[in-house]
């Protein structure tokens, strides 16, 4: 009846998509008659679509502006070409009528966003989050990432950017560079480890893995992981998987880890520990060996207290400070402190390594069978007794020494 050759011509358009009332030819679910006169009038559209539609009435918090105010600004009352009557040829045209498109400008795009679903993201309506966000965030990439969710999930360390919802690395609608990220290698990280990415940069002597290739990526997850902090594996694990095997630097040839450790099963404290960056800077240091503090680098060095940084974090000074003692070591000859006596030499003190092995060793205190000395592997032949010891190395003969406190062992 209303629609015929004279009236409302333009409404029984055979859209794609029609609404229902208007499917069924019903017109007065939504129209309503002013008394007996042919006036009809059209009711406030939210309070009108909520009486069908009354599961969008309680969405949450945070609610869309048009869906607030009128209905009609974003959907067609009679029909569309477009799903859910949008009055826009797409969602996404829809969605930009209001909304910047420079968000989509960059070169990397986020599928849904490239695809104009917003709503598989965006609750058109109403949410309880930011963003009018379907899910928090993290639960929200979940839907989709669904493996690297369950990795997240249950892992004793998530990187801070993942439990505050990925948007701090990633961008939702597109990015400059590969997986929608900001920057790209450690000039990402450096937005909250700029002190640490400047250490890579500017070290004396840099850690190769913290300068090739993926850089911090080479050893550290950016979502989760089991290894503080964030390493791909325990500590001792991913040194080793690098020096695992003799490697030559500035022409001297390193240690083979893995094996090395295997063979000497009297380990190193910061290595029972699992923790070689208690000695090691692993992004790069001022200091030999990526080393932490100082330490002399040649096997011979006049003993000052500010070269050995390192061992004295851990162990006492006094060890080798003072000449007498009968109880900061039990390497002495009666109270003749014989750690004083090897470091504190005028021209040729002994550094720790001449000694012992700064790793692992097959004998208690880490003693060296032998130690290198430029070419010539110098053996040190230490035997120890239970009241002092001997030694005959390859810098002297055989001498034998006696704390004189018989019945300790030391």
């Amino acid at each position: 009846v209303c629609v015929n050759a004279a009236c409302h011509t333009r409404v029984p358009k055979q859209f794609e998509h029609m609404h229902f009332p208007v499917k069924k030819k019903e017109c007065r679910p939504c129209h309503e008659q002013l008394e007996d006169r042919h006036e009809f009038k059209v009711a406030n559209s939210r309070t009108m679509c909520l009486d069908c539609h009354d599961e969008l009435e309680e969405q949450g918090a945070n609610v869309h502006k048009p869906a607030a105010g009128d209905c009609l600004d974003c959907h067609r009352p009679h029909g569309s070409e477009t799903a859910k009557l949008l009055n826009a040829k797409s969602q996404k045209d829809l969605c930009f009528r209001c909304h910047d498109d420079k968000i989509m400008a960059q070169a990397y795009k986020h599928g849904p966003a490239s695809a104009g679903a917003c709503t598989m993201c965006h609750s058109p309506h109403a949410s309880d989050n930011k963003k009018l966000l379907r899910l928090p965030g993290l639960e929200l990439c979940g839907q989709c990432h669904e493996q690297l969710a369950k990795g997240i999930e249950g892992a004793q360390q998530v990187h801070k950017p993942v439990s505050d919802g990925c948007t701090g690395c990633h961008d939702p609608h597109s990015g400059p560079f590969p997986k929608m990220l900001p920057g790209e290698d450690e000039k990402l990280c450096a937005k909250c480890h700029d002190k640490v990415v400047a250490l890579t940069q500017s070290a004396k002597v840099p850690h190769k893995p913290a300068t090739t290739g993926v850089k911090c990526q080479n050893c550290h997850t950016p979502h989760a992981s089991n290894a503080a902090p964030l390493l791909k594996k325990a500590q001792v694990d991913l040194c080793v998987g690098c020096h695992n095997e003799g490697q030559e630097i500035n022409g001297k040839k390193l240690l083979g880890m893995r094996e090395f450790l295997k063979k000497n099963r009297d380990w190193h404290g910061p290595i029972r520990d699992g923790n070689c960056a208690g000695c090691h800077q692993p992004h790069g240091s001022e200091n030999h060996r990526l080393l932490k503090r100082t330490y002399p680098p040649e096997f011979y060095s006049n003993f000052e207290d500010a070269n050995y940084g390192l061992c004295f974090g851990c162990h006492e000074a006094a060890l080798v400070q003072q000449k007498k003692t009968r109880t900061l070591t039990g390497f002495r000859d009666g109270d003749r402190n014989l750690h004083f006596l090897h470091v504190n030499k005028e021209k040729r003190g002994r550094t720790c390594r001449a000694c012992h092995e700064v790793h692992a060793s097959a004998r208690p205190l880490h003693i060296r069978e032998e130690v290198p000395y430029g070419t010539w592997l110098l053996p040190i032949n230490f035997k120890k007794t239970a009241t002092g010891g001997t030694c005959s190395p390859g810098c002297h003969e055989a001498v034998k020494y006696e704390r004189g406190d018989k019945g300790k062992k030391r």
